[in-house]
């Protein structure tokens, strides 16, 4: 590469990095209250060329993986760097390098679009490969992602046993805040999924709702076996 391209190359990434500053709070922010239109979005840009996809958002696997890495940080500012250290000890070699554990725990938040998107293929009877599985995998990653931060504060919060939080004048375990925002991102994230399942393939609610409630729950269980795996292996 000449020296004028490597330049080029240069001020293209410096422009995505720097751009990230705009396009990811307004990513997010589409995502958590426009969740419906985000996915529809995503599927719709699939049908540009290249270059021209996500112009005014984030690439959604990015996008996902982005907020994973401040969900990240979040997580350890909460539980302190103490508790950090000691849960290192216990921690898979593989994973103290913060760069894989980036991609591992992106790649544990990815199974579920790869799920809730497989399930839609099949209930339309669509051959599942590269090409048909793409569109809504990239729908479901810009929905995964707030799914994926709530869910890091969430645990990081019930797994801080040693601080008591003030609300309104009483102290409390970090159990009573965690929990409860586990649940609210969970029931958000079912009902957005029963949702989509209900329009994309045009059957009722019901059906709708069984059809998300279970792919959710076979998220948790894929993710919850991988998690325990690696923890064995420690």
């Amino acid at each position: 590469m000449d020296f004028m391209g490597l330049l080029r190359s240069v001020e293209d990434i410096l422009f995505e990095i720097v751009s990230w500053l705009y396009f990811y709070p307004r990513t997010f922010l589409l995502s958590l209250f426009r969740p419906t239109e985000m996915m529809a979005y995503a599927d719709d840009e699939l049908d540009d060329r290249p270059q021209q996809r996500y112009e005014s958002t984030i690439n959604p696997p990015v996008f996902l993986m982005i907020t994973i890495a401040l969900a990240s940080t979040v997580s350890d500012a909460i539980v302190g760097p103490e508790a950090v250290q000691e849960a290192l000890k216990t921690t898979p070699e593989f994973l103290k390098d913060w760069k894989n554990d980036l991609m591992f725990t992106a790649f544990i938040f990815s199974i579920y679009p790869l799920l809730l998107a497989m399930d839609l293929l099949r209930h339309r009877r669509i051959a599942i490969d590269r090409g048909s599985l793409r569109p809504p995998f990239y729908s479901q990653c810009f929905v995964a992602a707030p799914f994926g931060l709530a869910n890091y504060v969430a645990l990081a919060f019930m797994s801080d046993t040693t601080y008591e939080y003030e609300i309104m004048g009483s102290y409390y375990d970090g159990l009573y805040i965690g929990f409860p925002i586990f649940l609210a991102t969970l029931i958000w994230y079912t009902v957005l999924q029963a949702r989509w399942f209900i329009r994309e393939l045009g059957i009722s609610r019901l059906k709708g709702t069984w059809i998300a409630a279970f792919a959710v729950f076979k998220g948790f269980f894929v993710t919850s076996s991988i998690l325990l795996l690696i923890e064995g292996t420690s």
